[in-house]
C-alpha cells in the first residue's frame, strides 16, 4: 500500500517528487524517500517519517533530470531508515522503489546470500534490487528484468533507475497499481494519477507482466516476450482527482459532507426520465443467474451485507464473503452464480486475487468501484462507477453511502421498481437534517465518550449493518474498542462485556425490530450500561439521544450513516489525533 513516484527529463524533479508523495501519503506514512543520480553516483535521501520531515532533510536545489520517490505503508520490516525506500543494490547498481508484497522473498533471498549479496534491512523490495543487479551483471537491463518477472512470485509496481544511465527510467508491473504521465520532453511515472494532474493529463496503464523503458521523450511498453505492446493514451481531467480541502479542515469531514453530491451523481448517471440507465445485458445476465455471491473487504464487505438484503427482496439468493477468506476457499453458489465484487480504489489486492480465480471458471463478474481505469474496472466483465470524486481520508464515508446507493438501485432495477428514487432523495434529505442541525449534539457526545476505551454499537438487521460500520469507523479513527453485535445475540456471550457505565449506541429504525431492540437496551441497562439512542420519529421515545424525521427504514446507510460517521469524526477529533492518517492504516490495500 505504499506510493511511488518517478521522473525523467523535469528540469526540477524535486519538487514533483515531493508534492507528488504529498498526495500519495494516503497510501502509506510511515517513512519516506527519494534518490536521484549524480556523476553515476546514486544519492538517496530518506528516513522514518512523514513527507513534510522528507522536504526538510533534502537539498532545496537538486541537479538531476532523474528521480524517484517512495512513501511506505510498512509490510516487511518495521519502519526505520534501514528499510526505508529507496533501495540500492549491494553492488550499487541499481535504485528501486515498489509497491506490493514479494511472496517468495526468503528463496530469493538464500539464493542471493549463497552468491555473496549482503542486506541491510528486511524488506522483500531490496530482495528485487540486487536480484536486478545480479541478472544486470551478465545481461543488458531489458533482459534483467524479464529474468526477475519470471523468478517474482506476489504483487509489485516498480520503478527504479541504473547507475550507468542517467537518461531512462525503468518500471515493470503485476498487481500493483502504476500509471506513466506523458508530458512534452519529460515522462512521469506513480501510483496512481494524482500527482502528475498538474503537469499532464495524459497517462498510460500497465497491465500485468508488462514492462517498461522512458526516456524524457519515449515510451516503450514490453510484454514477457519482450516484445513491443501498443498502449492506448486515457485522459483525466482535474477536477476528478483533485485532492483540495476546499476551505475543510480534514479530508474525512470534507468527504462526509459530500455524500449528498455523491448519491445525486449516482441517480443522474443510472437513472433518467422513469427508467434505470444500466447495461442491458448486465441485468439480463443478473437475472438469469440463480445465486449473487459478494465478494469485498472492510467498509466494503460491509455495504455487500446491505446490498445482499437488496436483491434478497428481489427474489435473489445471495451470499457474501470476505475477499480474503475467500480467496483461499473458494466456494460458487448455485448452478449459475454471478459475482459481484465492491472495492472503493478498484486495485484491492484480496479481490483482485479473487477475480482471477473467478476468470478461471468463466463467471459473470461485477465490480462496482468508485475509480475508473483501476484494475478491477478493467478486468471485470462489467464495471459500475460510483461517480463519488476522489476519497482521501483513510476511514472510507462516501464511499460506503455510494455502494449502498448504487446496490440499491441495481437491485430494484432488477423489478424496474423506480421507488427506490424517491426514496433515497427522501434519505438524503434526512442526511441534511442531521448536517445541518445535529452535529452540536454529536459533538457533545464525542466529548462524552472520548476517554472511554470500549463502546458497544447495537442493531438489528439493516440497522446491524450499519452499526458494524460505524463500530469499524470509530476503531479507526480513534483507536477505541469498539465492538458491533445483533440485538438478539446480546444474550449469546457479548453481554457478559457490559459493566458499569458502558457506553452502548444503539439504532432504531426497523418497525419489525424496534420492539426487540427496546428489551435489549433494558438488558445493558439492567447491567449499568449508558445507553444512547438515534431513531426515527415514528419509533422514538422521548430520553433518546438523537430522532430524525422517518425515511425508508432500508436506506439507513444512507440517511444516518452520517451520525456514525460525524461521531467518529469528533471522538477523534477530541483526542487529538490524526483524523485522515489513522496509525498503522493506509487508504488504498493493495497487498494481501
Amino acid at each position: 500500500m505504499c506510493g511511488i513516484v518517478g521522473a525523467i527529463g523535469l528540469d526540477n524533479p524535486r519538487e514533483y517528487v515531493l508534492n507528488g508523495l504529498k498526495t500519495l501519503d494516503y497510501r502509506g506514512y510511515d517513512s519516506a524517500g527519494l534518490a536521484y543520480l549524480n556523476k553515476r553516483e546514486i544519492i538517496v535521501h530518506k528516513d522514518v517519517g512523514s513527507v513534510e520531515h522528507l522536504m526538510s532533510i533534502t537539498p532545496k536545489s537538486i541537479l538531476t533530470n532523474l528521480m524517484i520517490g517512495h512513501t511506505r505503508w510498512a509490510t516487511h520490516g518495521v519502519p526505520n531508515k534501514e528499510n526505508t525506500h529507496p533501495h540500492i543494490s549491494f553492488n550499487k547498481t541499481i535504485c528501486l522503489v515498489h509497491n506490493g508484497v514479494i511472496e517468495n522473498y526468503r528463496e530469493i533471498r538464500d539464493f542471493l546470500l549463497e552468491k555473496g549479496y549482503v542486506f541491510y534491512g528486511q524488506t522483500d523490495s531490496e530482495i528485487v534490487a540486487n536480484l536486478l543487479d545480479y541478472h544486470y551483471q551478465s545481461s543488458d537491463i531489458l533482459t534483467s528484468i524479464r529474468e526477475v518477472i519470471n523468478a517474482l512470485k506476489g504483487n509489485y509496481a516498480i520503478a527504479f533507475f541504473c547507475y550507468d544511465d542517467e537518461s531512462s527510467l525503468y518500471v515493470m508491473k503485476k498487481g500493483s497499481p502504476l500509471v506513466i504521465g506523458e508530458g512534452e520532453g519529460f515522462n512521469l511515472v506513480a501510483s496512481d494519477a494524482s500527482p502528475m494532474i498538474k503537469l499532464t493529463n495524459s497517462f498510460i496503464e500497465l497491465n500485468d507482466f508488462e514492462y517498461g523503458k522512458i526516456t524524457k521523450d519515449k515510451v516503450k511498453i514490453y510484454n514477457l516476450n519482450g516484445e513491443l505492446v501498443e498502449k492506448k493514451e486515457m485522459h483525466k481531467d482535474v477536477e476528478s482527482i483533485s485532492h483540495d480541502l476546499k476551505g475543510y479542515p480534514h479530508y474525512m469531514l470534507k468527504e462526509i459532507e459530500e455524500i449528498e453530491p455523491s448519491v445525486n451523481n449516482i441517480i443522474n448517471a443510472y437513472y433518467k426520465d422513469g427508467k434505470f440507465l444500466f447495461d442491458p445485458k448486465l441485468i439480463e445476465a443478473l437475472k438469469e443467474s440463480d445465486h449473487i455471491m459478494f465478494i469485498a473487504c472492510g467498509t466494503s464487505y460491509h455495504s455487500s451485507l446491505v446490498g445482499g438484503r437488496y436483491f434478497e427482496y428481489v427474489d435473489k439468493s445471495t451470499s457474501k464473503y470476505i475477499a480474503s477468506e475467500w480467496a483461499f476457499h473458494p466456494t460458487f453458489p448455485g448452478n449459475k452464480p454471478f459475482i459481484i465484487l465492491i472495492s472503493q480504489s478498484g486495485e484491492t489486492a484480496d479481490l483482485i486475487h479473487c477475480l482471477q480465480i473467478i476468470k478461471k471458471h468463466n463467471l459473470n463478474s461485477l465490480v462496482i468501484t468508485n475509480t475508473g481505469g483501476s484494475t478491477l474496472d478493467r478486468n471485470c466483465k462489467y464495471s459500475l462507477l460510483l461517480h463519488a470524486g476522489i476519497e482521501v481520508s483513510v476511514a472510507s464515508t462516501k464511499a460506503y453511502v455510494a455502494q449502498v446507493t448504487m446496490l440499491a438501485m441495481l437491485s430494484y432495477a432488477l423489478k424496474e421498481d423506480t421507488r427506490v428514487i424517491n426514496d433515497l432523495k427522501n434519505a438524503i434529505k434526512i442526511f441534511n437534517i442531521i448536517k445541518d442541525n445535529y452535529k452540536p449534539k454529536i459533538m457533545s457526545l464525542a466529548d462524552e465518550l472520548k476517554d472511554k476505551t470500549n463502546i458497544f454499537y447495537l442493531g438489528r438487521g439493516f440497522d446491524y449493518f450499519l452499526s458494524l460500520e460505524a463500530s469499524l469507523k470509530l476503531k479507526e479513527v480513534s483507536y477505541i474498542h469498539s465492538e458491533a453485535v445483533p440485538g438478539g445475540e446480546l444474550k449469546h456471550g457479548p453481554i457478559a462485556l457490559i459493566e458499569k457505565d458502558t457506553p452502548v449506541i444503539v439504532f432504531i429504525t426497523d418497525p419489525e425490530t424496534a420492539s426487540g431492540m427496546r428489551g435489549n437496551i433494558e438488558e445493558v441497562k439492567a447491567r449499568g450500561a449508558k445507553v444512547y439512542v438515534i431513531s426515527i420519529n415514528k419509533l422514538s421515545k422521548e430520553e433518546d439521544t438523537i430522532v430524525v424525521p422517518n425515511y425508508a427504514y432500508y436506506l439507513s446507510s444512507v440517511a444516518i450513516a452520517a451520525v456514525a460517521f460525524y461521531l467518529a469524526y469528533y471522538v477523534s477529533l477530541a483526542k487529538g489525533l490524526n483524523v485522515d492518517k489513522p496509525r498503522n492504516l493506509a487508504k488504498s490495500v493493495t497487498v494481501e
